[in-house]
């Protein structure tokens, strides 16, 4: 099935549309890159494929939502000064459903054929972003925290980051800014004040030059629609502000032959399990 990509592209000087269109099957027999694809990975940062995961498998874990906030576990993370849930970390670990889903191979092969290598799963969070309530996450790259606080070797990872709802211009799209995953994982001071979750945030500065260098995009689309992201990658999202929640699976895997070690966060936000997805 021919899937038709697309998102916006908004610079520090003008206002135009920006448009590619790739294919990936997802019919079962191909589950490859495009070598377009691939080219665009590598030269902006990501890959947006709208309506790649069948929308009962999103539901299988969404229908879940209500038992798995209602857990008492340290993997259940709160808004700040609040009741409403933030994230669930590692929600594959007690979720079957979310496991299966990122299990499937539509998601698995890409990330094999971007890394070259079988992978595993180094973390596994489903942000909520709640209607009215959701909050922020400061532009930050993700990488700068596995390399300075997981002990990562290398930049052999690639975020999935799942549409498990809609995502509108209203609803704290996330937005990231294409072509900044080429410069340093810039090893800022963790910002634990702002929100419930800390954060290797970015300062204001670092971010208006890399915007000015490539402008910024914010990928919108229906449930099952999938981002593939490079962890280098300069992102965030603006608190939801709107009466419609959007849920996302950030999925984060590595490389088997990139394995981080003596990492000083607890095992209920990093995983040590190796074992190849």
């Amino acid at each position: 099935m021919a899937i038709n990509t697309s998102t916006n592209r908004f610079s520090a000087n003008t206002l135009t549309g920006f448009y590619n269109t790739f294919s990936l099957d997802n019919s079962g027999q191909n589950t490859m890159l495009s070598a377009a694809q691939l080219d665009d990975y590598s030269n902006e940062g990501y890959v947006f494929v709208p309506e790649l995961l069948p929308v009962d498998n999103i539901s299988a874990v969404m229908t879940q939502l209500p038992e798995l906030c209602a857990l008492e576990r340290p993997e259940v993370i709160f808004e700040k000064n609040s009741q409403t849930v933030r994230s669930l970390m590692n929600v594959h670990t007690y979720s079957e459903a979310a496991d299966k889903l990122i299990r499937n191979p539509l998601i698995t092969d890409p990330v094999k054929q971007i890394l070259g290598s079988d992978v595993y799963v180094f973390q596994c969070v489903l942000n909520l972003k709640r209607a009215f309530t959701g909050d922020i996450w400061q532009w930050h790259q993700d990488f700068s925290t596995y390399l300075i606080d997981d002990g990562m070797p290398a930049n052999r990872l690639v975020n999935v980051l799942i549409f498990m709802d809609e995502v509108n211009e209203f609803n704290g799209p996330l937005m990231l800014v294409p072509g900044s995953h080429r410069g340093e994982a810039i090893k800022n001071d963790v910002d634990d004040t702002t929100t419930s979750y800390p954060i290797r945030a970015l300062d204001n500065s670092r971010v208006a030059s890399a915007v000015e260098l490539k402008g910024m995009v914010a990928p919108k689309g229906p449930a099952g629609s999938v981002i593939f992201a490079n962890t280098n990658i300069i992102h965030g999202s603006a608190s939801n502000m709107s009466p419609w929640d959007r849920a996302l699976i950030s999925l984060t895997l590595n490389s088997v032959e990139n394995k981080h070690h003596g990492s000083s966060r607890p095992d209920w936000v990093v995983m040590n399990n190796f074992s190849p997805v």
